[in-house]
């Protein structure tokens, strides 16, 4: 069989230099393209097909965040498998990721190995989480509901989420009552990045199967 074809997007250099290295140790893998930004990114996968996306979840500021670049790669490239690896490893940040898309998420503070199994299995179109991580998502709220449940019992649920600080569940209302996110992000004093994600909770809320 010839090697996976991967992609990396990482915005540190460190770590980017560090996957290439270890990743093309396998004889099964051949890395066809590095990055740094989404747009690069994007450019690259026009010019250089892959199997497999490794995506860091969150970019600097200016960049497509996490879900939206998911998307964007979906969108465009439909038969690229796409796993994420993020130092953001909470239930829900996981739970985004794979409803957007993602074939699989990989934490910064696993061993190396569960990237390497995570990439194999992505490449057979399955999804891979950790036990732990599996674990936890099915505590989460939108992971249990089901198609007769309101929209408002599904949207208290959310905001009701005991892992979310107060600040969480004040921008998750916002977006509730149908504030934009450069709404939100004005009101909050924040980057459009960073409350992008919970506006984007209720918009994957509903209709969504859990893989």
């Amino acid at each position: 069989m010839s090697p996976l074809r991967i992609a990396l997007l990482d915005d540190h250099a460190l770590i980017r230099d560090a996957l290439k290295i270890r990743l093309s140790l396998e004889v099964d893998f051949k890395v066809t393209g590095i990055y740094k930004a989404s747009r690069e990114l994007i450019e690259g996968l026009d010019a250089q097909p892959a199997d497999v996306l490794v995506l860091d979840y969150q970019l600097a500021d200016g960049e497509l965040d996490g879900l939206r670049l998911i998307q964007s790669v979906r969108a465009r490239h439909p038969d690229v498998r796409i796993v994420i690896f993020s130092s953001l490893e909470r239930p829900a940040t996981v739970n985004m990721c794979i409803r957007a898309g993602a074939n699989g998420f990989v934490g910064k503070s696993q061993e190396t190995d569960e990237l390497l199994k995570a990439i194999r299995m992505a490449a057979l179109d399955r999804v891979y989480l950790s036990p732990a991580v599996a674990a936890a998502l099915e505590k989460l709220p939108s992971a249990n509901l089901t198609e007769e449940d309101s929209e408002l019992n599904a949207d208290q649920a959310l905001v009701d989420y005991a892992e979310l600080s107060p600040k969480e569940r004040e921008v998750l209302r916002c977006c509730l009552e149908g504030l934009s996110v450069s709404q939100v992000a004005i009101k909050f004093a924040r980057s459009r990045k960073t409350i992008g994600a919970a506006c984007y909770v209720r918009r994957q809320n509903k209709g969504v199967a859990q893989r």
